[in-house]
């Protein structure tokens, strides 16, 4: 994923200032774990910040904590007020993550849970209402997650989700990173959820692995 890098995304990312250290430190670490090119790029980070800025979230899970770049990004979109529950299944990518946090000024804010976000999820309700989700996670399992927040994201909330094009194999197109039959069908499915109308007031962005971003409208 994100092996070709739009030249509209190079010249929008010229724009954007350097950045923090704590950021570059989760970058550097998703390097060390060969996982760099999964990690969201500066203008998808500032795009998930902006989005939870607008929306004044305060409560927010995340499902795929990796190195901890994009809790950082969901952070700042709260002002440093809110509280982020950060879910990942690999407890050496948590550690990485609670490194990284340990130097962002909001790191404190962050609480990781380890473990299958399909069950760390449950252990969550009780927290709830949460004003967003956002998912970047095990791309079989969107569907699971989907169903856990029509459940425990408030009307009106966010539900934001990275990686729905999955290289372009939703649609059809041969990709370098080989995706199984469920990993395919659980993103168009869960695509095709939020593009529900009478459930969701949502957008496809066309980043370069696809964003959707949906406001729970029940």
């Amino acid at each position: 994923m994100r092996n070709e890098i739009p030249k509209a995304q190079v010249y929008i990312e010229s724009l954007i200032p350097q950045e923090a250290a704590s950021k570059q430190k989760s970058r550097q670490f998703a390097e060390e774990l060969g996982l760099g090119r999964i990690s969201l790029s500066p203008s998808e980070g500032q795009l998930l910040s902006f989005l939870i800025r607008l929306h004044k979230c305060r409560k927010f899970v995340e499902v795929g904590t990796l190195t901890g770049l994009s809790a950082q990004y969901i952070l700042e979109g709260m002002d440093g007020e809110g509280t982020l529950w950060s879910l990942e299944k690999a407890e050496v990518h948590a550690q990485k993550a609670q490194a990284a946090l340990a130097d962002h000024p909001a790191g404190s804010k962050a609480h990781l849970l380890v473990g299958d976000a399909r069950v760390t999820l449950e252990s969550l309700a009780s927290e709830g209402p949460f004003d967003g989700i956002f998912i970047d996670g095990n791309k079989a399992a969107y569907g699971d997650y989907l169903t856990w927040a029509e459940k425990n994201v408030r009307k009106g909330g966010l539900i934001i989700a990275d990686n729905v094009f999955l290289s372009g194999a939703v649609w059809g197109d041969p990709t370098q990173q080989k995706f199984n039959d469920k990993q395919i069908k659980a993103l168009q499915d869960f695509n095709k959820r939020l593009a529900d109308s009478t459930l969701y007031e949502s957008v496809l962005i066309p980043t370069a692995e696809g964003m959707n971003v949906a406001v729970k409208l029940f």
